[in-house]
């Protein structure tokens, strides 16, 4: 399994959240938004780093780092 941290631009409310977790919830293992960081962190046992940025970036949120966690 693949885990993936993102720092999120554009994400300001529970709204955003939302959006996000619904896009990603039925491709990925886990999802977790944290909105004070602006990050969200991804483990999926079947999409790319790439592929996950840009579903969240068709969202109309802004990737400014990604990187691959453990």
């Amino acid at each position: 399994m693949k885990s993936f941290l993102f720092n999120v631009e554009g994400m300001t409310c529970g709204g955003c959240k939302s959006k996000i977790v619904n896009k990603l919830e039925s491709q990925v293992k886990t999802i977790e938004v944290d909105l004070d960081d602006k990050t969200v962190k991804v483990s999926s046992e079947t999409l790319s780093g790439m592929a996950i940025k840009k579903e969240i970036e068709e969202l109309g949120f802004t990737i400014t780092k990604m990187s691959k966690t453990d």
